[in-house]
């Protein structure tokens, strides 16, 4: 006698489904934030210190609200905001750009 096919469970699919979902979300936000620290990290080794800040503090913003909604763990997004921030403020002072008023303190 054949047997039937066992029936999917309805909340195991769509657990699967929220989970695709919130995984595209998740990787746009952690692309958004690699896209804007390396904008940053570029117009600091051009010498641009207006511009760097401005870049940093929009990813800086971006790692906060990613951290908020457990996209990265808290402790990541504060390790990734001083790893940025150490390496923004390293490229300007190499190459001579004031960062008085900055936001950047020593």
């Amino acid at each position: 006698m054949a047997q039937k096919k066992p029936k999917r469970n309805l909340s195991a699919l769509k657990r699967h489904r929220q989970s695709l979902k919130r995984r595209l979300r998740n990787k746009a936000k952690k692309s958004a934030i690699k896209t804007l620290s390396k904008k940053a990290i570029q117009l600091a080794q051009e010498g641009k210190a207006e511009e760097a800040l401005k870049i940093m503090r929009k990813a800086e913003s971006l790692i906060d609200k990613a951290a908020k909604g457990s996209t990265l763990h808290k402790n990541a997004a504060a390790r990734r905001k001083s790893r940025l921030m150490r390496k923004v403020r390293q490229l300007l002072e190499a190459a001579g750009a004031p960062l008085i008023g900055g936001g950047l303190s020593a």
